[in-house]
């Protein structure tokens, strides 16, 4: 029985199955967005993150955009330390889906930065998710050069009168 398990347990940890990795960028989103979300006046109690739904990362010419879905939920520790291996994950926690669009320079230092954690009840609200996904792409567009992209009202032309 050993001799099956064994090939089974070496193929499945080459292929990286069960585990999701995140690139350094996206590490350092999370940490930047973990950080965010516990600054709130709202926000009592520490989160912790218990799944990710999709992390991208995309370089860019004035850095790293990266752009993150995970999920939380309450621990049974203040916010104040949230970062404590000892919180645990209260199993009746309040739950949250989280979007974070972070933007870093080639030192990892933030140009911009949107964490909308709603309660996951209130997650799926149209409105909300076109107005977050305007305010993502805003983030993306930090610190880049504007003159690479062409915006509307960005030239004015007038067509002059003929001499009189």
């Amino acid at each position: 029985m050993w001799q099956l398990l064994l090939p089974l347990a070496l193929w499945l940890g080459t292929m990286g199955l069960g585990r999701a990795e995140l690139t350094e960028a996206q590490h350092r989103g999370l940490q930047v967005a973990l950080e965010e979300f516990h600054k709130h006046p709202p926000v009592q109690w520490a989160f912790q993150k218990t799944s990710m739904d999709s992390a991208m990362d995309m370089p860019l010419s004035a850095g790293t955009f990266v752009r993150l879905e995970f999920k939380l939920q309450q621990t049974s520790c203040r916010k104040k330390d949230w970062k404590k291996a000892e919180c645990k994950v209260k199993p009746n926690g309040r739950k949250r889906k989280c979007l974070a669009c972070i933007k870093l320079d080639s030192e990892d230092k933030v140009l911009g930065r949107m964490v909308h954690c709603p309660l996951e009840t209130q997650a799926q609200q149209q409105g909300s998710k076109e107005h977050q996904e305007a305010q993502c792409s805003r983030v993306q567009r930090a610190g880049e050069d504007l003159q690479s992209y062409y915006l509307p009202g960005q030239f004015a032309f007038l067509k002059a009168l003929p001499p009189s």
